[in-house]
């Protein structure tokens, strides 16, 4: 029978020790960002973090148990209207890399679920794939109440692709009763309905699919299962739904409690439109999965991982504002989170603050917008006669922040279809706009210039040689200059951040120039040159050519594009592990490096950041590359830039002593194709020459290295001495002024630095302004001229030189004296002209009025 006494952190601790107790490994949860996976934005399953040893890769294992953090994004817009979607779950797992197979698997998973949990058989329904008679036969044996049925392949069989490692499942389901199904006749496991509740997948690798479809046995077999938490605590604990389970429930009673603070108890009654998602189960949800994502290092923003938790930080105040203006709430529901986590994530409650932090912003933003960009879409939605033009959709993600999924949401309820097409191509013009140009014009599309480009492909050779003969596969005119292919090159086209090479085409036997070229860009696997030929000079396919790359422009490249890598490395250990490239130009004069973090570094981090780098070079350490298999790169946990395509076969660059003897004994390891010093020794200097802020929630750092640095110090040096001499020219002059109204002071002397003398100047010019407005008062007491108007003595002067402060100093001190009256004071000085006009007290308070 169930026991409900069992909480979730009881089926966790009970599942890890069941599986422990037969010989796994427990292995603990890794992050919700893979860290050697640059394929993967979450991780989304529980078998992520074993796919070296799925893949042979790693073998030092052979049975492992995990409860692993998962997050997906796949299905955010079904989470609350269902009770089997969420974002953020944990899955319970055992795997077996060569060792067990399928009797163990199925027969560990009934044991622990009717005898470890206690779930009564007649409400689990097992099922097999339906050509799977072995699995069949093993179901049968256990002798289970429900016949196993046979499913489809859509529910029931595992692949990686279209090709490669896949195999049959087997699923268990909990049975939740009638009053959750739909009702009709064929209902049962399978179903879109509620009633049925997939908890387990057993997972049996066994074949390899060839291209044409046919299936071939695996040499080691494997086994991969995965149990939802959240799903077997709801079976478990004869709760109404997931939501209401002791992982959700001090959540959802926390938004009830603000609901009916802030909107009263009438709102929290309100019942939903049929057919929409459960806002509280939204809230709860969403909340949740932001606490953890931000634990973990992200921020919200507008690209990748940032998206993500941008989007459900911001669809949570949506769906939480449906109950009234409750202005930034989202932050309140770290609390319950962190408590729901304590004992198995104690660190949640050391960021608590930081995470309350980051979410009040985001909300507080986009409440700011949000009330702006609704009127703007009800606007839209009423002339849209049935359909949202794309434009206009992605305007509103654009200007207001509203994300296309709720701009969607908000259409559907009004009967609207959203045009996600027009969007898309809305989003992609945007994106071409803000590109930055490359100097000197872009690189066209090659599919423009050759009808051939499918056919054609460059071989760089830019890593051995700096020059070199080669042949012209194709040539196009565009204006001034060409556009080539070339079969072989020396010349490294833009990618990763750095900057195309530049240099000269000459004849093949190297004795007369042909042109310049000006950029290099990659186009599917051509690399192609944008080139200006000489007066009279020509090009042809099939032409021979020598190719020369300016080689003092690429040596101050280098420089800064190893400089990049330690960099990104010194970030990430000052900051911590959230720290994520955005972005990055790597040029002859400069490099800059955007990355993921919240805030401005402080003084003593930017030292740090710098000093960590300068160490590296004054460690000379070796700089590694070579290519290696893209699972390979993954299970050495190489960075990646996510979006950027590497290839099957990418390129590494290690830096680090030991080199490939020892690749986890280094500083720094990444995807990379670029061009790289031999040893850090050769970047000279480093230095951060700004940090400043490139986005939301990205910061961006400028810096100079190798012979960049030397100049950018030259620079300053000579920049700090034409200060100083400034600064001792305007301290001159301050003492002279001074000395002509009577007043004295020595000079600092030559030894005084910068501070010394800004510091000097601000006190030279304070004293100067009171010997002014002295010197101005009397001047005007000297030449005191009062007339009468209206009744009313005047005293009227012109101060010649006088500047607005003086004479606002010689007006108080005159209107003192003159008991009662006004006083108009002027000064003109540079075709400018200052004047001041009082009253004394008497006049004011009899209702006269300067002004």
């Amino acid at each position: 029978m169930v026991r409900p006494e069992k909480s979730a952190g009881d089926i966790r601790k009970s599942f890890l020790e069941f599986f422990g107790s037969r010989g796994h490994k427990i292995v603990p949860s890794s992050s919700l960002v893979p860290q050697d996976d640059p394929t993967l934005l979450f991780t989304s399953a529980g078998m992520v973090p074993f796919k070296a040893y799925f893949l042979g890769f790693k073998s030092d294992l052979t049975r492992a148990a995990s409860c692993q953090k998962c997050f997906r994004t796949t299905d955010i817009e079904r989470v609350g209207l269902t009770l089997r979607h969420m974002t953020f779950f944990e899955m319970l797992g055992n795997f077996s890399f060569g060792d067990y197979f399928k009797e163990e698997a199925i027969a560990w998973a009934w044991e622990f679920l009717t005898r470890e949990i206690g779930l009564p058989q007649e409400r689990l329904y097992p099922t097999v794939f339906q050509d799977d008679d072995e699995a069949l036969r093993l179901w049968e044996k256990l002798g289970t109440r429900h016949e196993p049925r046979r499913m489809g392949e859509e529910t029931n069989f595992w692949a990686m692709g279209a090709t490669g490692p896949c195999g049959p499942c087997s699923e268990i389901y909990w049975d939740l009763g009638p009053s959750y199904g739909c009702g009709k006749p064929d209902c049962g496991p399978g179903c879109d309905c509620d009633r049925y509740l997939e908890i387990w997948n057993l997972v049996f690798t066994q074949f390899d699919r060839r291209a044409d479809g046919g299936l071939d046995p695996l040499p080691r077999r494997n086994i991969d299962t995965g149990m939802g938490l959240e799903r077997i605590a709801f079976a478990a604990s004869g709760a109404a739904s997931p939501f209401e389970t002791d992982l959700f429930r001090p959540i959802v009673d926390e938004i009830k409690a603000i609901i009916e603070r802030r909107a009263g108890r009438e709102a929290m009654e309100r019942s939903q439109p049929p057919g929409r998602a459960e806002p509280l189960h939204v809230i709860a949800d969403h909340a949740r999965a932001a606490v953890m994502l931000i634990a973990e290092g992200l921020i919200p923003t507008n690209t990748e991982r940032g998206y993500a938790l941008r989007r459900l930080i911001r669809r949570a105040v949506n769906y939480g504002h449906l109950y009234g203006p409750l202005g930034p709430f989202l932050h309140e529901l770290v609390a319950p989170v962190v408590e729901v986590y304590r004992d198995v994530d104690p660190e949640l409650g050391a960021a608590a603050a930081k995470i309350r932090d980051t979410i009040r912003a985001e909300e507080q933003k986009f409440i700011e917008t949000l009330d702006v960009g609704k009127r703007e879409l009800e606007r839209l939605l009423e002339k849209s006669r049935g359909t949202l033009r794309g434009e206009d959709a992605f305007k509103l993600y654009d200007t207001f922040g509203f994300p296309l999924e709720m701009t969607r949401e908000i259409a559907q309820e009004r009967g609207v279809r959203v045009d996600e097409e027009g969007f898309k191509r809305a989003a992609e013009e945007a994106a071409r706009a803000a590109r930055s140009s490359w100097r000197g014009g872009s690189i066209p599309s090659a599919s423009a210039l050759f009808k051939d480009v499918a056919r054609l492909e460059s071989l760089f050779t830019g890593y051995e040689s700096l020059s070199g003969k080669t042949r012209v596969v194709a040539c196009a005119r565009m204006d001034e200059d060409w556009i080539v292919a070339l079969e072989r090159t020396p010349f490294y086209p833009e990618g990763g951040g750095q900057i195309g090479d530049q240099g000269e085409l000459w004849a093949a036997d190297g004795r007369e120039k042909l042109g310049d070229v000006l950029d290099t860009q990659k186009e599917g696997a051509a690399i192609l040159h944008r080139a200006r030929l000489l007066p009279g000079k020509t090009l042809k396919p099939g032409a021979e050519v020598t190719a020369s790359v300016d080689a003092s422009r690429r040596g101050r490249i280098r420089p800064h594009h190893t400089a990049t890598h330690l960099l990104n490395e010194a970030l990430r250990r000052v900051l911590g592990a959230h720290v994520r490239q955005a972005g990055s130009y790597v040029g002859p004069e400069k490099l800059r490096f955007d990355f993921t973090h919240p805030r401005a570094l402080s003084r003593e981090e930017l030292l740090k950041v710098e000093e960590m780098v300068a160490g590296e070079v004054r460690k000379a350490e070796p700089v590694w590359t070579r290519e290696e298999e893209m699972a390979q790169a993954r299970s050495l946990g190489a960075l990646a830039l996510i979006g950027e395509n590497y290839g099957e076969r990418p390129r590494l660059v290690l830096i680090g002593r030991k080199g490939w003897e020892d690749a986890r004994e280094r500083f720094s390891l990444e995807l990379c194709g670029g061009t790289h010093v031999a040893n850090t020794s050769e970047i000279g200097k480093f230095r951060i020459v700004k940090e400043s802020s490139a986005a939301s929630g990205i910061r961006r750092i400028e810096a100079v290295a190798g012979r960049a640095a030397e100049e950018y110090e030259a620079e300053r040096a000579q920049e700090e001495s034409r200060g100083l001499e400034s600064l001792r020219a305007r301290e001159r002059a301050l003492l002279d002024e001074m000395a002509s109204l009577g007043g004295g002071a020595e000079p600092l002397g030559s030894k005084a630095g910068a501070a010394d003398l800004r510091r000097r100047e601000k006190e030279l010019r304070e004293i100067l302004s009171r010997l002014k407005e002295k010197a101005v008062s009397e001047r005007a007491e000297s030449a005191k001229s009062i007339a009468t108007m209206g009744g009313i003595p005047v005293l009227a002067e012109r101060l010649e030189d006088a500047d607005p402060r003086s004479l606002r100093g010689a007006s108080d001190r005159m209107r003192a004296e003159l008991g009662t009256g006004a006083i108009f004071l002027a000064a003109g000085k540079n075709d400018r002209l200052s004047f001041v006009l009082a009253l004394t007290e008497d006049l004011s308070r009899k209702g006269y009025d300067a002004a």
